[in-house]
């Protein structure tokens, strides 16, 4: 199934039913006067939020959201039927704009709605209009129309740990490692097109992690796939960084750790690049002990702390975990 975590629809809402002309005519009351009902309110559009999906692929499919609206009134004083609200399932962390790009909700929590279209009010019966003067009133409301309206919808995930890295830095084979999340892994660029996410479970709790496709330099100007995916990230309280040792070129390992970090500054999905970040040294198994004690070492003297890891072998994969949970405290 494709991802899909932006997409435009149209809604509307149902309109109101019209009133209803009706006179009270039984035996022995010959002069019973207006007896019109009212009409039904049409259905509203209301978007709710649930666990169960991870995408805004089936929004995508269908562009006009429509409700139904509501029944005309009747006589004897009835009332028509409200139109049936129309329900439209999003995954939690969708957030829905209006055609200026404001906010107008943010969808977190399972089971939370939000009524996106009101449906239109249903109009008054004849019995409404009587007065002293006009004891046979023939004239009724029609029902109001529904709300139209253009919405953008854009889901972000919902994860409490953010991977991020250059392409091929190890992130969706750390993913595997911690969960038991199956992403497509590759020896080649951006083997991830679209986040994974993966639950990592301690004791007493569950942790969602999410891994966003590999950032190149530019990202935050539209070079490659991962800015695309950014605002995944922006509800993290934690990020891991992952710096991929490359045997061939270990000196430019903390050019990149800049270029990453000047790439979420940058952003245009407002990442606090402040939160806690836990920088990992992955594939250590592919230099000698020598090597990853001299990479380690540069690292300190520019102030950056790492947990050097082998997916491969799991080394260091316990002391990750360790730092996860207490960054998450």
């Amino acid at each position: 199934m494709k991802f899909v975590d932006q997409v435009s629809i149209n809604i509307e809402s149902g309109a109101g039913g019209s009133g209803a002309i009706g006179f009270r005519r039984e035996k022995y009351i010959p002069k019973g006067g207006p007896d019109g009902g009212d009409g039904g309110r049409g259905g509203h559009v209301i978007f709710r939020a649930t666990r169960t999906l991870q995408t805004l692929m089936d929004l995508k499919l269908r562009q006009l959201f429509k409700a139904p609206p509501g029944d005309g009134g009747g006589k004897k004083n009835k009332s028509g039927l409200f139109g049936k609200d129309l329900i439209v399932r999003v995954p939690c962390g969708t957030m829905v704009f209006d055609k200026d790009h404001t906010l107008i909700a943010d969808l977190t929590t399972d089971g939370e709605e939000f009524i996106i279209a009101e449906g239109g009010k249903g109009g008054r019966g004849n019995q409404h209009f009587a007065t002293p003067t006009n004891r046979t009133p023939r004239h009724f409301q029609p029902g109001i129309s529904g709300e139209s309206k253009k919405v953008t919808l854009e889901l972000r995930l919902i994860a409490e740990v953010g991977l991020v890295g250059f392409p091929n830095a190890g992130k969706s084979t750390l993913l595997k490692s911690l969960t038991s999340a199956n992403p497509k892994i590759g020896d080649y660029p951006f083997t991830t097109l679209y986040p994974n996410l993966g639950v990592l479970k301690f004791v007493d709790r569950e942790i969602v992690l999410a891994d966003i496709p590999g950032l190149i330099e530019g990202a935050s100007k539209g070079q490659g796939l991962g800015h695309d995916f950014l605002r995944h990230i922006s509800r993290t309280k934690l990020m891991l960084h992952l710096v991929a040792i490359d045997p061939e070129h270990p000196d430019d390992l903390i050019k990149q750790y800049h270029t990453i970090l000047n790439e979420l500054a940058q952003s245009k999905n407002k990442i606090n690049t402040s939160n806690p970040m836990i920088t990992v040294l992955s594939k250590t198994d592919l230099v000698d002990t020598d090597t990853l004690d001299s990479i380690i070492t540069e690292f300190k003297s520019n102030g950056i702390d790492v947990i050097p890891l082998s997916s491969h072998t799991r080394q260091g994969i316990p002391d990750l975990i360790k730092a996860i949970e207490k960054g998450l405290r």
